[in-house]
């Protein structure tokens, strides 16, 4: 996955050594110009989500959309990267740990609570939110049911591949990996690799070799 698409958007990139790297590969105007527009990019993110906490070094797109409610709380670490088209909808609260980026187009709402750990990878158009419609009374339209809502807890060094959904409830454990297009209702442990719709584990980290 590319989250951005004028340098490397990792964490490590971030360091003086990325940024030479970067400035190598892609040209030093064309990497001046994206270190410019990242440094701007902040600071408008900045004054048009005034309720939104940004850490150092976040690299927003300008056609970010986010919706927060008086007396919702959003935060994010250090040097995440947002790319373009992200949505984000909070009525609760939403923690996003440092260095983590979000591809393209990706979804984050919550009702009550998501919790996005550290050096996640989010890839483009993944979905993740805390809430869905109840639909268990036959005798009334669904959207006159109001919402479920379960808190969402996605863990450190998490990657999500493309077009992934998690749905409202799940806690996805720490350097799991979910593979595109993949539908998480039920939680996932530490150290998974998980596939399919609805997702399911079918190999460990340390031995992914052993795949069913």
């Amino acid at each position: 996955m590319r989250a951005v698409d004028d340098g490397p958007a990792s964490a490590g990139a971030r360091s003086g050594a990325g940024r030479l790297g970067a400035a190598t590969e892609f040209g030093t105007t064309r990497w001046l110009s994206g270190y410019l527009r990242r440094r701007l990019g902040l600071s408008l993110a900045r004054l048009r989500f005034h309720r939104v906490e940004f850490g150092v070094r976040c690299d927003v797109r300008a056609d970010a959309r986010m919706l927060v409610a008086r007396g919702a709380t959003v935060r994010f670490g250090d040097g995440c990267v947002l790319d373009r088209g992200f949505d984000l909808e909070c009525r609760g609260r939403i923690t996003v740990g440092p260095g983590t980026i979000f591809g393209h187009h990706c979804t984050v709402a919550a009702d009550e609570r998501v919790e996005i750990g550290r050096d996640c990878l989010l890839a483009e158009l993944v979905s993740i939110r805390d809430h869905d419609h109840a639909f268990g009374a036959m005798d009334a339209s669904i959207v006159r049911q109001g919402r479920s809502v379960a808190p969402v807890r996605i863990g450190d060094n998490v990657w999500l591949g493309a077009k992934v959904t998690v749905v409202k409830g799940v806690s996805i454990g720490d350097n799991s990996v979910v593979g595109a297009h993949a539908v998480v209702t039920r939680d996932i442990p530490p150290n998974s690799i998980a596939v399919g719709v609805p997702a399911r584990v079918v190999a460990h980290r340390s031995d992914p070799t052993g795949m069913t």
